[in-house]
């Protein structure tokens, strides 16, 4: 993916950095507390269970403009594969697949899921995101779940970059809020890309 790498996270971070204060505040605070809230409700279970799904996938359809309808036929699959996310397990392609054809048949709405049940190993995939690292006006391709992982693949990559961890520091300190590697790298592209950094 086109912007997928360190030197692209970097500078563009520093080019958010002179933005003005409230510009970004505006959009994150209302977020916050809920975001917390959400990582809050997986860390207190030991195990995900039907009812755990049915509440999380509404919790976080309120991030989404989207009506959600929940597809329970295989939900016994469904739970198997969040407790194995949920352990540190990656899931592969035909797992992700399960999952979105469960929530809405949304790929956007399975990565979020997956981040508040394991904020460490999945990141957000949404729209925003999606046009920060494509440049594209559209979001043709956000459903396909190669580009999803190759999006899990390409963070790795800038997180595992030598000078990553001052940056993540950085970041905690801009937003005065303490996140994941992933979420930090996914929250940059995301204020990139609404308050049109570089035009995209």
């Amino acid at each position: 993916m086109k912007n997928l790498y360190f030197e692209k996270i970097n500078k563009d971070f520093k080019t958010l950095q002179k933005c003005q204060p409230q510009d970004v505040s505006n959009l994150i605070i209302s977020y916050i507390d809920s975001y917390d809230a959400f990582l809050l409700y997986f860390n207190n279970l030991d195990k995900i269970e039907k009812h755990h799904l049915i509440i999380s996938s509404h919790f976080v359809y309120g991030w989404m403009p989207t009506i959600l309808t929940l597809n329970l036929e295989n939900y016994d699959k469904v739970i198997s594969i969040l407790n194995s996310a949920k352990s540190g397990k990656q899931i592969d392609y035909d797992e992700i697949l399960i999952l979105k054809n469960a929530i809405n048949n949304s790929l956007v709405g399975a990565s979020k899921l997956l981040h508040f049940i394991n904020p460490e190993i999945y990141a957000i995939w949404d729209s925003r995101i999606f046009k920060y690292l494509t440049e594209k006006k559209s979001t043709y391709g956000i459903a396909d779940i190669d580009n999803y992982i190759n999006y899990l693949k390409g963070l790795n990559e800038i997180m595992n970059n030598k000078n990553f961890g001052s940056l993540h520091k950085e970041i905690h300190e801009y937003l005065n809020h303490k996140t994941t590697a992933m979420r930090s790298i996914e929250i940059i592209m995301f204020l990139c890309n609404k308050l049109s950094i570089n035009n995209y």
